[in-house]
């Protein structure tokens, strides 16, 4: 590989995928990202692809299909309205809303994955002791019930939430409600009040028929009881679903 094409390729990598990128030069431009100024952002989002030809199309291909759906966009921006659709301007659909909510979705899920990126980090930080080794022992242990760990339990729920994700379409409405952390922490105490003591229920069950925004505020809002000793995780197998349970109080 070249000099060039190895500098771009470092560049490349630099940015996660084409939201990666789009999130990064809406910030630059220092624009609302509901209301993104088409022209100037294709372009500068162009002259970047363009930088990348050189590279393996494999690892470019995202981007270039992003690139077309922002030239589209950019296109439809440019056709005059007629008059009789600027009378009828509330059934007027912004060719940007589709992006605008991936966007959004992407930029929620972003902080997720720096929110558990942050505690591993300050895990990490407070290692004191080598791993013991224990390959004199059994290899594949049985999990106690209660033995999850908190970092086990967020890759398990993050990637619940990126299944869920890959599987709903993308919502072309942007103005929905906001949902609120706060209150999924009190709809999930309220679940969880209903169940007899001792009682579970599977963290799959809190994201059934649940939008992406509902998704990710529902995984913040158990990350939060985790944090909070609220709730206790059990898993009977290496690969078992993960329960959750209500801690009684002056329960350790």
């Amino acid at each position: 590989m070249s000099e060039s094409s190895q500098a771009l390729t470092i560049r490349l990598t630099a940015f996660e995928g084409p939201f990666d990128l789009l999130l990064h030069l809406i910030k630059e431009l220092e624009v609302d990202i509901n209301d993104i100024p088409m022209a100037q952002v294709t372009d500068q989002y162009l002259a970047y692809v363009h930088q990348m030809q050189p590279l393996d199309l494999d690892l470019i291909g995202d981007y270039l299909v992003m690139a077309a759906t922002l030239l589209e966009i950019k296109s439809r921006l440019l056709i005059p309205i007629e008059p009789d659709q600027a009378d009828l301007e509330g059934e007027w659909q912004d060719p940007r809303e589709s992006l605008v909510q991936q966007l959004l979705v992407y930029q929620q899920f972003q902080k997720v994955a720096d929110a558990l990126e942050d505690h591993q980090a300050t895990r990490s930080a407070n290692y004191s002791r080598p791993q013991t080794d224990l390959s004199a022992y059994q290899a594949d242990i049985p999990l106690q019930e209660g033995e999850v760990s908190l970092d086990s339990l967020s890759q398990a729920m993050l990637n619940v939430l990126k299944r869920q994700l890959d599987r709903q379409p993308a919502q072309k409405e942007i103005h929905q409600d906001q949902v609120s952390i706060p209150d999924k922490i009190q709809a999930i105490r309220s679940q969880l009040a209903s169940l007899d003591p001792g009682d579970r229920i599977e963290f799959n069950q809190l994201l059934r028929n649940a939008s992406r925004p509902e998704i990710i505020a529902s995984f913040m809002a158990v990350l939060e009881l985790v944090r909070q000793h609220e709730v206790q995780f059990i898993q009977e197998g290496l690969y078992a679903p993960i329960q959750i349970m209500r801690r009684e109080e002056g329960e350790p």
